[in-house]
């Protein structure tokens, strides 16, 4: 048996998508997945290209496995790997440079890599397997009913983009929208749930264009598939919590708030895309809304789901954006209800129309306005915490707190590890609230379970168990 690693960045696309790489080497009966800090012969890094930074750490993580293992072979494969093949092709110990759409091919790529003899020279067997995005006209059906994750399931149902926002390139590297048939997707949802995940994540990279491959003359179709694909969903017998991923604020429709107010089972959650508080920038970012519209939206959702978690991107330091521009956007985002924020600092992406742009923003600036708005997040994520002292929610756990042991398949702690006197797990509420859940008995395999909130710490709500609601 061959042992393969995988290191995913990005987001939970890249997720599912590792997760159709392990399948594929898996069904073959001659790989076999180990944990990324375990030894392994192949090690498949899934790397993410939505800025400089995330190429930077894509980079440092192939130079520090080299470093640790350097027999091993190095397959790199996603986004970053789509855009530049060659520059990533010139890192130390790279076997194989794997393109986005030729990852369904990824058993007989590493056949090849792992047939080549060794020798002095390793970039003389080295293979580059790109090929151009246009390629991807099909959602590929891997069959997926497990995934390393062991509480929480993301199935993704739509992937590319039609859109032409000026700093994004995700269309050169993942080629226009293409769509998942409904069937197959609650199939495999329906063998996640009956395999045990009791939460399932639904992914894509413009969710709002789930469909529209279909009725490509009406831009309202994807809207209208999506929601009844999500009604579909939600019947699934045993599924105990759905969840949507981040969704563009013209995909949220009325149909699709007000089935999230009247089903349980369906997170109160959304992570919508703002990207800036500004008219202006929002212009030159070539998005298609304006602030007054997210306003609105956010009020329509609230005032159907009073303790909806809302979470936002932002993009610090767009060019053009200058103080007073910045200011609006604080200004903006302080009077909106969201209970999180994700800002982080333009990057311009080689190929991107924004990358030409003039009034280009000082790295300095960028840095200091995330910060500000990072601020501004907690403070956002405090007072929502504060909300809910003393009442009852429902928690899926996924971790053992920091210094917790873990517990072995009898429940007794690892003979490596230490014991606190008070264990403890954290998990997440549907309306996305971080908890650690204290008291004898409580481990990772203790599934959603029935907390009442008591009390509020640096890193997020504590409670103890009412009750476990499913085991």
């Amino acid at each position: 048996m061959v042992s393969v690693a995988f290191y995913t960045f990005g987001c939970r696309i890249n997720q599912y998508d590792t997760e159709t790489m392990r399948t594929l080497l898996e069904t073959t009966g001659r790989f076999r997945a180990v944990p990324l800090h375990k030894p392994a012969d192949v090690y498949v890094i899934n790397t993410c290209s939505v800025t400089a930074q995330a190429d930077a750490t894509a980079r440092k993580a192939i130079r520090r496995i080299r470093s640790d293992r350097p027999n091993a072979k190095i397959i790199v494969t996603g986004c970053y790997a789509q855009r530049v093949p060659t520059e990533i092709a010139e890192l130390p110990g790279i076997a194989l440079v794997l393109g986005v759409p030729d990852r369904t091919r990824i058993v007989s790529e590493i056949d090849q890599v792992l047939a080549a003899p060794n020798t002095d020279s390793p970039k003389s067997h080295q293979k580059i397997a790109v090929s151009p995005v246009s390629t991807a006209h099909t959602f590929p059906e891997i069959p997926i009913t497990r995934m390393m994750n062991r509480s929480r399931a993301v199935v993704k149902i739509q992937d590319g983009c039609n859109g032409a926002c000026s700093f994004c390139i995700i269309p050169q590297t993942r080629g226009h929208s293409r769509s998942r048939q409904p069937e197959q997707v609650l199939d495999q949802i329906t063998q996640l749930v009956d395999n045990g995940y009791q939460e399932i994540v639904l992914a894509g990279v413009h969710l709002g264009d789930y469909g529209l491959e279909n009725n490509p003359s009406n831009p309202g179709a994807g809207k209208s598939a999506l929601f009844h694909l999500i009604e579909r969903i939600l019947s699934i017998p045993n599924l105990m919590r759905f969840r949507l991923s981040s969704i563009g604020p013209n995909a949220i429709t009325k149909d699709i708030i007000l089935l999230m107010a009247a089903k349980e089972k369906f997170a109160r959650h959304f992570h919508i895309p703002l990207q800036s508080g500004s008219d202006e920038i929002l212009m030159r970012m070539n998005r298609d809304y304006r602030v007054a519209q997210f306003e609105k939206l956010l009020r329509d959702i609230t005032d159907a789901i009073p303790d909806c978690g809302i979470g936002a991107d932002i993009i610090c330091g767009f060019p053009g954006e200058s103080d007073t521009l910045f200011n609006e956007t604080v200004a903006r985002i302080t009077d909106l209800p969201l209970s999180y924020l994700h800002p982080f600092p333009y990057s311009a992406r080689p190929g991107s129309p924004a990358e030409s742009f003039g009034d280009q923003v000082s790295s300095e600036n960028k840095k200091s306005r995330t910060r500000i708005l990072k601020q501004l997040s907690r403070e956002k994520n405090r007072a929502f915490q504060w909300r809910h002292l003393g009442s009852e929610v429902n928690v899926l756990l996924e971790g053992r707190e920091k210094g917790q042991p873990e517990r072995n398949s009898r429940g007794s702690p690892d003979e490596h590890s230490y014991e606190k006197s008070e264990p403890a797990c954290f998990g997440w509420t549907d309306n996305y609230l971080r908890v650690a859940v204290r008291g004898a008995g409580i481990d990772t395999h203790s599934g959603l379970q029935r907390v009442r909130i008591t009390g509020l710490e640096d890193e997020g709500l504590v409670g103890e168990l009412v009750k476990a609601i499913l085991s």
